[in-house]
């Protein structure tokens, strides 16, 4: 029970923890919009950084400026107090607090050293000041002060430094709904040990009283609990950090012994009436479904070993179920005997279904004769040409058959290499006829490709996309070159397929649009279609680490490359 308590507090803690960071970030965001802006040019915002920037003198409109930036700034989260800027460039400061805005000369003396490699950090909580302008006058309370330095880019010099100041309002709502008052006891505890927030705000800011919690401020870890056994809050100390490049913070929630058996007495207490509760619900169900529900079951029941045993057959399921019912059995029943008409339909949409599959599958029969029906055709065609003493057709009739016999053979869907390299050629064969002889082509494939597994048809869709988008019937003579190889990339073997070409290429646009589709969802673009069809075979049969590229070539055309991983496996 104690452990289901500290559990469920370090779990309270850490949604606080969570609150709290939200709106801390929430004030940093406002802080930067001096940067940038958020609103019109006429707030300000967007502007103050500008004449900071410039290094110039300031004068009476960019006063007005930073007034009104600054007063927009100070509206932008509920809890500001108040907003202070120094201006590097006028050695001015400058104050908005409830609505007026004040500046004097000079920079405040006594504003704290920034940390080290921190450009911007919060200050623990501290009574607030005027920032030495005394022609603005606000009640000292407790704030929460975030510091920012302004920072020209440049050369990231200092040109200013802005200050607002936060009202303790939000902090102390997410913290004290985090404990139980007068029974435990919940603290914010920065890495020096001073109380950013705690039960009483008498004591804030000020170094925490004794050694209590010395062991979370300075523990490794990012939250935890240890055990503490003096004092009237002796007990269990659950604890988390809270740790940001501008903040470091820890929360302490102190739970005396006497609260965590109190709680594990309660809890055990409610457990005891819920068991009880239940034991009679079950008690009373129990009876009531005897009474009320068994003997309408076991009238369905009958009614279904009647069904079972043969008695009502398949296809007369209509007989009506006598129970005349309007509670939920007579709703079951209903449904029961709708379930039965459901399936004497089925029963006969079954016997037509199978009728019908019989048909389908002897014209599925048929259809398997039409390509050995046109590969015996291609093949008496041919023979017809070597009769006729025409060897060039014959020889573009049996490239035309081999290329119908590789892509209608549905038994393979993974080839070695060499057969896809015949595909090609035989393809390549006809574009050779189709366009005259007007390219060239060069195989460079090494021998020891030639056995690794690859998946079918994932050549020709790369050299048609040549002949669709690069090639130009009537110019100077085309090249197309496709390679082979074993490659080594990040200590990794690849197989590496290279299809390359001195087409007309694309544009610098249109290859980064090219390469941002090939891995989109949906493709309409139709020279990606090819490739991004490609990619998925490859990557479906290997891995996501193949992978597929495309650039330019120079002096001019285009280079397609697939990667497939040979560590993790080609296909056998």
């Amino acid at each position: 029970m104690i452990e289901d308590t500290i559990a469920s507090n370090a779990v309270l803690i850490s949604q606080g923890k969570t609150n709290l960071l939200n709106y801390l970030n929430g004030v940093l965001q406002a802080s930067s919009t001096i940067y940038t802006g958020t609103g019109p040019p006429v707030y300000g915002l967007g502007q103050i950084y500008d004449i900071l920037e410039r290094q110039q003198e300031i004068d009476y409109m960019s006063d007005k400026v930073i007034s009104s930036g600054l007063q927009v700034m100070s509206h932008s989260v509920k809890e500001i107090k108040q907003v202070y800027l120094y201006a590097g460039v006028s050695n001015r400061s400058y104050l908005m607090v409830n609505n007026n805005s004040k500046s004097s000369s000079g920079k405040y003396e006594n504003l704290p050293s920034f940390p080290e490699n921190k450009d911007v950090y919060f200050e623990t909580t501290h009574s607030s000041s005027n920032y030495g302008i005394h022609t603005v006058y606000s009640a000292p309370t407790p704030v929460l002060s975030m510091h920012r330095k302004l920072l020209y880019s440049p050369n990231n010099t200092t040109i200013g430094e802005l200050i607002i100041d936060l009202q303790l309002d939000l902090i102390s709502e997410i913290s004290q709904s985090l404990y139980t008052h007068d029974q435990e006891e919940l603290y914010i505890l920065d890495e020096a040990g001073f109380i950013v927030f705690g039960p009483d705000i008498s004591k804030w800011g000020q170094l925490l009283e004794g050694s209590w919690g010395n062991e979370a401020i300075h523990s490794k870890l990012d939250k935890g609990t240890y055990e503490w056994s003096k004092g009237p809050y002796a007990g269990i100390n659950v604890y988390e950090k809270m740790k940001t490049d501008y903040v470091s913070w820890t929360i302490v929630k102190r739970l005396p012994y006497e609260q965590l058996t109190r709680n594990a007495r309660q809890l055990t207490l409610i457990n005891s009436m819920i068991l009880t509760l239940f034991m009679l619900i079950v008690i009373a169900g129990t009876i009531y479904i005897s009474i009320k529900f068994t003997a309408p079951i076991k009238q369905l029941i009958r009614y279904i070993t009647r069904i079972q045993s043969g008695q009502v057959q398949l296809g007369q399921l209509n007989v009506d179920i006598e129970l005349a019912r309007t509670d939920e059995m007579g709703i079951l029943a209903n449904r029961f005997h709708g379930l039965m008409q459901d399936l004497n339909q089925m029963v006969m949409r079954e016997y037509r279904l199978e009728l019908a599959n019989k048909s389908n599958q002897l014209m599925a029969l048929q259809a398997q004769i039409n390509p050995h029906f046109l590969n015996n055709a291609l093949q008496s065609i041919g023979t017809l040409a070597l009769q006729h003493d025409a060897p060039k057709v014959y020889a573009l009739i049996s490239s035309l058959a081999k290329m119908m016999h590789y892509s209608m053979n549905t038994n393979e869907s993974v080839v070695p290499l060499r057969k896809e390299i015949d595909h090609i050629k035989a393809y390549l064969e006809l574009q050779k006829q189709r366009f005259e002889h007007q390219f060239e082509i060069i195989y460079d494939i090494e021998e020891s490709t030639k056995a690794i597994s690859v998946p079918k048809m994932i050549l020709q869709p790369l050299v048609e996309n040549y002949f669709k988008h690069g090639f130009k019937p009537g110019s100077a003579t085309g090249l197309l070159r496709i390679q082979a190889m074993k490659d080594i990339v990040h200590e990794d073997e690849f197989l590496k397929l290279i299809v390359e070409d001195n087409g007309i290429g694309i544009t610098e646009q249109r290859l980064y649009e090219v390469r941002n589709r090939l891995n989109a969802p949906s493709i309409t673009d139709e020279a990606c279609i090819g490739l991004s069809n490609v990619l998925t075979r490859v990557q479906l049969y290997f891995t996501d680490d193949a992978f597929l590229d495309v650039e330019h070539v120079q002096p001019q055309g285009l280079r397609i490359m697939i990667h497939i991983p040979m560590k993790k496996g080609a296909l056998e």
